[in-house]
Order: C-alpha cells, then sequence, then structure tokens
C-alpha cells in the first residue's frame, strides 16, 4: 500500500499531482530544488483547496487536511520514507534519466519509481535504475486535480506486482486507471492527435471555415469540442511538439499539412497567447457542408487509430473507450459511439 509518495517537480503539474494524492489519503512529499518553485507549488494546492471551499465542494476543515499532507522538500533525505516517487519535471529524456538515477539512490528498495510522461520511454528510464521492473508510467490528465484519467503505462521490464499497485493507487485516489503498453504516444494522446492531425489537413484541402467545422464536429458525435478549438486549448506549441514525434514513429497519417507549424511560425500559440487558430475564443458558428467533412475526417481517423492500438495490444478495446471518455470528456468513446446509431454510416 502506498502510504507516502514523492513528487518531483513542483510545477503546475506536480503540485497538481501532489493536491490529488493528498485528496485521497496519501502523504506526498513535494520536492524541488527550487525554493520558489516549492512555494508556488504549495500555493497551488492551497488554491485548488480555496476555490473548493469557496463553491461549496469541501469544507476549509477538508482543504486544511489536504494541504497539511504536502511537505515541501529540497534535501534527498526526505525522500527515504516514501513508498513511491513520481517525477513530473521536463519532457526531456536526458532530465528523466538523471532525475530516475537520483530516485534509485534516494528511495528504499522496495519503493516504486514513476513518470508522469506522455509518451517517453518507461523501458529507457527504468534502465537508469537498479530496479527495472519496479518502474512505471503513471499518466495522469491535467488538470490532474480534476481529471479522473490516469494512463499505467508497462514498460518492457515492468513487473505485474508493479503494475497491479499503481492501479491500486490511482484508484485510492478517485482515478480511472487504464493499463496501456508502452508506446510513441501511449493511448489518448495517440488517438487524439491523429483525429486532430486528419481534420486539420482535411480544413486545408477543402478550404473549410474552422468554426463551422468545430461546430460541425461536435453537432456530429462525441467531442465536446471541435479540433481547432481544442488544438489552441492545448497550445499549439505543445500540440506540435507531440504532433511532430507521432508523425516521425509512425508516419504520414499523423501529417497534418504543416497547419500546425503555421501558426506557431507566426508566434500564434493559442489561448496562451490569445489567438491561434481562432482569433481569440472561437467564435460561435453552424456546422457547413465542408465542416461536416473536417468532422468525418476527425472521427474516421480516430476510430481507425484506436483500432490500431486494440490490434497492436497497447490496450484493450473496452480500456480504449474508457480513456477516450475520461480523458478527452467524449461522451462515448469512438469504438462505443461507431457503433452506435449515430455514428454508423447511412
Amino acid at each position: 500500500m502506498i502510504r507516502r509518495m514523492a513528487v518531483l517537480g513542483a510545477g503546475v503539474m506536480g503540485s497538481e499531482i501532489a493536491q490529488a494524492a493528498a485528496a485521497g489519503g496519501v502523504d506526498v512529499v513535494l520536492f524541488d530544488a527550487d525554493p520558489a518553485a516549492l512555494e508556488r507549488g504549495v500555493a497551488h494546492v492551497a488554491k485548488i483547496g480555496e476555490r473548493r471551499v469557496a463553491r461549496g465542494r469541501m469544507t476549509p476543515e477538508e482543504a486544511q487536511a489536504i494541504l497539511a499532507r504536502v511537505s515541501p522538500a529540497s534535501d534527498d533525505a526526505a525522500l527515504a520514507d516514501c513508498d513511491l516517487a513520481i517525477e513530473a519535471v521536463p519532457e526531456v529524456m536526458d532530465i528523466k534519466r538523471q532525475v530516475f538515477r537520483r530516485l534509485d539512490a534516494a528511495l528504499p528498495p522496495q519503493a516504486l519509481l514513476a513518470s508522469n510522461t506522455s509518451g517517453l520511454s518507461i523501458t529507457e528510464m527504468a534502465k537508469e535504475t537498479g530496479r527495472p521492473d519496479r518502474v512505471v508510467g503513471l499518466h495522469f490528465f491535467n488538470p490532474a486535480s480534476v481529471m479522473k484519467l490516469v494512463e499505467v503505462i508497462r514498460g518492457e521490464t515492468t513487473s505485474e506486482a508493479t503494475m497491479s499497485a499503481a492501479e491500486t493507487l490511482a484508484s485510492s485516489l478517485g482515478k480511472v486507471p487504464v493499463r496501456v503498453r508502452e508506446c510513441p504516444g501511449f493511448l489518448v494522446n495517440r488517438v487524439l492527435v491523429r483525429a486532430l492531425a486528419a481534420a486539420y489537413a482535411r480544413a486545408a484541402a477543402i478550404g473549410a471555415d474552422r468554426a463551422a467545422a468545430d461546430a460541425a464536429t461536435v453537432a456530429a458525435g462525441p467531442a465536446p469540442m471541435g479540433p481547432f478549438a481544442l488544438g489552441d486549448l492545448i497550445g499549439l506549441d505543445t500540440l506540435g511538439h507531440i504532433q511532430r514525434d507521432l508523425r516521425e514513429a509512425y508516419g504520414d497519417r499523423f501529417d497534418d499539412a504543416g497547419e500546425i507549424a503555421a501558426q506557431v511560425d507566426a508566434g500564434r500559440l493559442g489561448a496562451k497567447s490569445g489567438a491561434g487558430f481562432h482569433d481569440g475564443a472561437a467564435p460561435e458558428a453552424q456546422p457547413d457542408d465542408a465542416g461536416r467533412q473536417v468532422a468525418e475526417a476527425y472521427y474516421a481517423a480516430a476510430l481507425d487509430e484506436a483500432r490500431r492500438c486494440i490490434d497492436e495490444d497497447v490496450a484493450a478495446s473496452g480500456d480504449v473507450d474508457l480513456a477516450m471518455r475520461h480523458g478527452c470528456g467524449w461522451s462515448a468513446g469512438p469504438l462505443e459511439w461507431s457503433q452506435s446509431d449515430e455514428g454508423r454510416t447511412p
């Protein structure tokens, strides 16, 4: 049982994971070498509680108890009695390798080591340790204090006992764990970015109005947001990095016709910069014929990639739908939706 865990990296993602763990009753060491980052991380945990108290979703006493379970630290000695450590440092493999060497030296031999990476190799990180069977991916979705999905990633050396312990932890925090075999992009990002790339390429090819395409996508299927609005929300620089990696891994089916790069090169990064595919907030629009073609491309690509993931044993069929519902907010996963009356093509 995981009673005490460490979160390395006190940025937004790390502090969100710390809050989720503390809310689940786990004592958390929030670890960062930067004292200012630690202060901001603890303040972020406090603000989550304050918002929930203000909305009547939590009592002040509950919020204070959660905050009290988060202990900031910058000394490796604070890791010595942790049952698990999860890193939430930048998505750079050399940095991850350094962190795993450090964790392997600092944590007790029986402790589990986890990464919150959204797509880097768990197997490669495990090679830096003397316990490769105890290394696992725990990919929380942002914001981790709210989002239910946790992809539990099995590397080549991850043991079944480690997978089970990671799943049990996620469930105890009120999350929905989904087992995923390691591959570039894992599961949700792979399916979602394939769909986004297909939508962008189709829209560019036919000159579709982006707002109309967003409206058509929401009207036609289970996604709560259209591809252009979603890209702006994610951040087009972040999305572009993922899309390039997936295209390199899987080929031209992840080609977006250069649409993401064109926006990034123009300094249009999405909501974070005030403009992206849309100028500011996505305008209201009605679906039109071109928009419906974009929506069709979006859902067809998601379905195809979901089926590929199943064929490659990346995840079980039911888990693919579960992951898309809880990781992307879809009202139905691509497989179940395709079999519904709404999803069947006449």
